[in-house]
């Protein structure tokens, strides 16, 4: 079985503190200066959601850096047992995948 990580294009969820916040995205990258991801504070999700669900623009998912000294934890977003992911509940209410809504599906561009 081969060990799933944090590699580029995992939804993961984002812990910080100074000032405390709460972050849902897609992986963009993770170094020893920090983390980068293409996502939306927590407490905004549920109107993101709606708004992808209806098909309506506004709300988006945006690239945010945050510095290491900033990060307390940071979870793979998965589901488990009876408790759905959040990027899963997202493809089921939108039927589109949290990389797709984020801009950076599987496929690479080419330049």
């Amino acid at each position: 079985m081969k060990a799933r990580g944090f590699d580029p294009g995992t939804p993961v969820l984002v812990y910080l503190h100074s000032p405390r916040e709460k972050v849902f995205g897609v992986l963009v990258s993770l170094q020893p200066a920090g983390i980068a991801v293409r996502g939306i504070e927590l407490a905004a999700f549920e109107d993101f959601l709606r708004q992808e669900a209806r098909g309506e623009k506004g709300l988006g998912l945006v690239t945010l850096f945050y510095p290491m000294n900033r990060v307390e934890r940071v979870e793979r977003d998965e589901t488990v047992g009876g408790l759905e992911g959040i990027s899963d509940r997202f493809r089921r209410e939108t039927g589109r995948s949290v990389l797709e809504a984020a801009g950076v599906s599987g496929r690479r561009r080419r330049r």
